[in-house]
């Protein structure tokens, strides 16, 4: 218990968000500045085919700077250009990615500004400077002062292009004496209104580019944090049940792949629930055996939900494997079965009874290129045997379990239930695993129920076609006697007797691989993640509350 703390919203929570934050930004800046250059580029060089061949150009101001109007535009290429190779080149950070697309931007900006100064003067550049500042404040997340910085560049670029133009440029005097003299008034009061009605205009607009830049942003990391559970990003849920639900996510900082189970509960005894959740937990984190689940980490959230953190596993449980790959041969049961048994001695030596296992929660994976690795899962209903059980939280005269595995002394609601309840459930899930069947069908959970307690259900190789060995037969049934006194004592004389019987081909490491490449399920060891979402298979089944009939 000494790796488990609980989170709270402290600085290591934000600086978690924060690092995570980076990450997705990072990823999405790479994405969004990618495509904006390359449409850009796109856009730009039919520009310059269009006017070169196709539009007859104006006049302009003789001796100004039309004369540069291709040269402007192949400076817009080649900074566009040069920018999309860096985006390639370079390892950039997510406040790079926002410099080099600011700075693209406000080239592009200023070009067209003092473009638009040296051809039509009187005419202020509202279209080119909208389209960068909102361009750039839709398109590129960045802190809302880039925005305002992309606004006064525009302003002062904007005074500067038309006092340069009057100032230096051949004719433009004259330009503005010209239109002065229209409205009755001189070069000088022409020029002045100009810049007033064109700053005022592009201050609006700036300001409008900061708001919609301040939104987008707020919106995008609010919309983060709460995918956010304490140090953990939330990627996708897996499944849910009565009780919780299952994410997949990934550590903010380490980026390892984990399954978050988080849960919902409401009304009058909410709190009970919340106090067995933890007690799950608790009592998951100390085993340690590799065939069983690892607890990574638990918490709160800030809106008082408990969750808590395990290990990501892909592949599929055994209820799924029998219903897509039908019974499984008696030499791969074994194998499963033996592996199944180890980790529950280990939980059974620390007085813990799991209570609810069944296929579902009985998982195969690889771990380390051992394929058919299996992976107990979710002791949601485990119970103490040598607690007081001061909390209340278990009743005498109460069933719990799956009704197709639960044993019989589970179902009198027994006060004492021992570890031969768990060797029960394990025969129940033998009988599934070869036969492709659970050892009673009813049409009722009620009769279901009363089957477990009065029925003796039919030997496995009664009801399947697969050659089953007699003393694996044996064994099933041993699991399977109503009285726990006629069961095998203990996980570990279960386990003995699986691992002694004579198979002539038992099943293999070699074997399981084989089988899983031949299938397509078999993977190699995940690489190091990358900073992005998505990317893994969802994998059904990693937890569950559900009470099955």
């Amino acid at each position: 218990m000494d790796e488990l703390r609980v989170h709270q919203i402290s600085d290591s929570y934000t600086t978690a968000t924060g690092d995570s934050f980076e990450l997705e930004l990072r990823e999405l800046l790479r994405q969004r500045t990618r495509l904006m250059l390359g449409v850009v580029l796109v856009v730009v060089a039919i520009a310059v085919v269009v006017d070169k061949f196709l539009v007859e150009q104006p006049p302009g101001l003789a001796g100004g700077f039309s004369p540069w109007r291709e040269e402007i535009r192949f400076v817009f290429l080649g900074a566009f250009g040069m920018a999309l190779a860096l985006t390639y080149l370079l390892k950039c950070t997510a406040r790079q990615f926002q410099m080099l697309a600011f700075g693209v931007v406000a080239i592009a900006m200023v070009l067209a500004i003092f473009l638009n100064a040296s051809v039509v003067p009187d005419e202020e550049p509202i279209l080119a400077v909208a389209l960068c500042l909102f361009v750039y404040a839709a398109f590129i997340p960045s802190p809302r002062r880039f925005p305002i910085i992309l606004g006064v560049l525009a302003l002062i670029s904007f005074v500067m292009a038309a006092v340069m133009t009057f100032a230096f440029v051949e004719g433009a005097e004259a330009y503005w004496a010209e239109r002065g003299s229209l409205l009755g008034t001189s070069a000088i009061a022409v020029l002045r209104n100009h810049l007033i009605n064109g700053t005022v205009s592009i201050g609006i607009l700036a300001l409008v580019a900061h708001a919609v830049s301040k939104t987008l942003y707020s919106l995008r990391k609010t919309a983060h944090q709460a995918e956010r559970l304490g140090n953990y990003y939330v990627e996708e849920e897996l499944g849910a049940g009565g009780m919780g639900q299952v994410f997949r996510a990934r550590h903010a900082l380490i980026r390892r792949p984990t399954a978050v189970k988080v849960m919902q509960v409401s009304g009058q005894d909410a709190q009970a629930a919340v106090t067995r959740f933890e007690r799950e937990v608790q009592l998951s984190a100390t085993l340690t055996h590799p065939n069983s689940i690892t607890i990574y980490d638990f918490g709160r959230t800030p809106d008082n939900r408990f969750y808590y953190v395990m290990e990501y596993l892909e592949g599929l449980d055994l209820q799924k494997l029998v219903e897509r790959f039908g019974p499984i041969p008696p030499a791969r049961s074994v194998f499963i079965l033996a592996q199944a048994c180890s980790a529950l001695g280990e939980a059974h030596g620390r007085g813990i009874v799991h209570r609810d296992i069944k296929p579902s929660n009985i998982f195969l994976t690889q771990r380390g290129g051992l394929y058919d690795f299996v992976k107990v899962l979710d002791f949601g209903l485990a119970k103490q045997v040598s607690a007081d059980d001061a909390a209340g939280l278990t009743k005498t005269g109460v069933a719990v379990g799956t009704p197709r595995y639960i044993s019989p002394e589970a179902i009198k609601g027994t006060e004492h239930i021992d570890p031969r309840s768990d060797l029960y459930c394990l025969g129940a899930v033998a009988y599934w695993m070869l036969t492709g069947r659970p050892p009673f069908e009813a049409k009722s959970s009620v009769e279901l129920l009363i089957d477990h307690v009065k029925a003796t259900p039919d030997r496995p190789s009664q009801v399947t076609e697969v050659q089953i060995p007699p003393e694996l037969d044996d064994i099933v049934m041993t699991c399977l006697e109503k009285d726990p006194e006629d069961r095998f004592p203990d996980a570990a004389s279960l386990e003995a007797a699986l691992r002694e019987l004579p198979f002539g081909e038992p099943w293999t490491a070699e074997k399981a691989l084989e089988w899983w490449n031949l299938h397509g399920l078999a993977s190699p060891e995940p690489e190091p993640p990358k900073p992005t979402s998505g990317g893994l298979s969802s994998t059904r089944g990693i937890s569950r509350f559900i009470f099955e009939p």
